[in-house]
């Protein structure tokens, strides 16, 4: 077999494949547990590789703060300070569910989507 010219998502696929159907299946029961764990996380590996969750923190973070000023734990911070609220800034809880719902995308898929997508 050979990888050529296979780009990062194309051989992370092709791991996962492999693990799901031809390593996974002829280990012993003992370690299949440990397989669907390697699996479930290049998986998450793999949807981080798209960006996509970091794109939901972005948009919160400037929403929020002057571009680039803003981290996730200067927003927890602020948050629990009472420097950031739903006064100064209405739209905070449709934006903090947007930015758990994307996390979810990534982290979670299955969750999100037993609760529709929402």
């Amino acid at each position: 077999m050979t990888t050529g010219k296979l780009g990062p998502d194309a051989l992370l696929d092709l791991a996962i494949e492999m693990l799901k159907t031809e390593i996974g299946p002829v280990l012993p029961p003992e370690k299949r547990y440990a397989s669907a764990m390697i699996v479930n996380a290049l998986e998450i590996a793999q949807r981080a590789i798209t960006g996509e969750d970091e794109t939901a923190d972005f948009a919160l973070l400037d929403a929020i703060y002057d571009d680039g000023d803003g981290t996730m734990k200067r927003l927890a911070t602020d948050i629990r300070d009472g420097q950031v609220d739903t006064k100064n800034h209405p739209d905070l809880l449709q934006m903090l569910k947007a930015q758990l719902i994307s996390e979810l995308a990534v982290r979670n898929p299955r969750s999100l989507e037993s609760r529709g997508g929402k």
